[in-house]
């Protein structure tokens, strides 16, 4: 009888210590989500690859109406231009969104060429970003480029690219 009450004792215990290790584990899991959905970016934070002090190539196109439907190509050669859009891209504050509009929605396709080609899918009326790494050659996808961002701070980042039109 002694030895049946030890044994209960002893897996009562032991039940409450991984019921409490749980709680425990499972608090630190939303502290961790909780602080990264409120994290800001910035593109270089996203874009990790790229080395921005390399001259770009910027091809945009201002999508008018759907995708669909060709659009004109503008490739960005003025120098001036080119640093005040990447000046605008670098200043670009992001956050992470669930919200994921449409490809159908864009408003501007922007093709940058670095080091690393990568594409950004500019939805205005959303004030939303997507960022792709077009030389992604691996079957795995970074984490990065499966989000939408919210743009946070985008004036200066939408008159640049309405001055090229």
């Amino acid at each position: 009888m002694r030895k049946r009450n030890i044994f209960i004792t002893v897996v009562l215990i032991t039940s409450i210590a991984l019921m409490g290790l749980d709680v425990y584990e499972n608090k630190k899991q939303e502290a961790i989500a909780k602080t990264e959905s409120e994290r800001i970016y910035t593109v270089s934070d996203i874009l990790k690859d790229a080395d921005f002090n390399e001259k770009p190539t910027l091809n945009i196109r201002a999508v008018v109406s759907t995708l669909l439907e060709p659009h004109p190509i503008i490739n960005v050669e003025n120098e001036e231009q080119q640093k005040r859009i990447m000046d605008a891209i670098n200043n670009l504050q992001l956050k992470k969104t669930n919200d994921a509009t449409p490809l159908k929605d864009v408003d501007y396709l922007i093709n940058i060429k670095l080091n690393k080609e990568y594409a950004l899918h500019v939805f205005e009326k959303k004030k939303q970003i997507q960022l792709l790494d077009l030389n992604n050659d691996s079957t795995e996808i970074d984490d990065e480029y499966l989000y939408y961002y919210t743009i946070l701070n985008g004036d200066e980042f939408f008159d640049a690219l309405k001055d090229i039109q």
